[in-house]
């Protein structure tokens, strides 16, 4: 019998995002991972996609996609 594996990147998309805010006044928010929900909807899983080394706060903010068609430029 073949146990199930789950992957590190969820297929569904993600309940929130993880965002990182420097100290440094008008420094840009960086995009640090997600949480999903876990199947018992008691918790959350995260997934980061890497950590900061300076000093700020992080933030997690309802993920909203965004309409096809527009990129991070648009």
């Amino acid at each position: 019998m073949t146990k199930k594996i789950q992957t590190s990147t969820p297929s569904k998309a993600p309940a929130f995002i993880v965002w990182f805010a420097p100290e440094r006044e008008g420094s840009p928010w960086t995009r640090l991972g997600a949480l999903w929900p876990t199947q018992s909807g008691k918790g959350y899983r995260m997934n980061l996609e890497s950590m900061p080394v300076v000093a700020g706060r992080f933030f997690v903010m309802p993920y909203e996609p965004r309409p096809s068609g527009q990129g991070e430029g648009a």
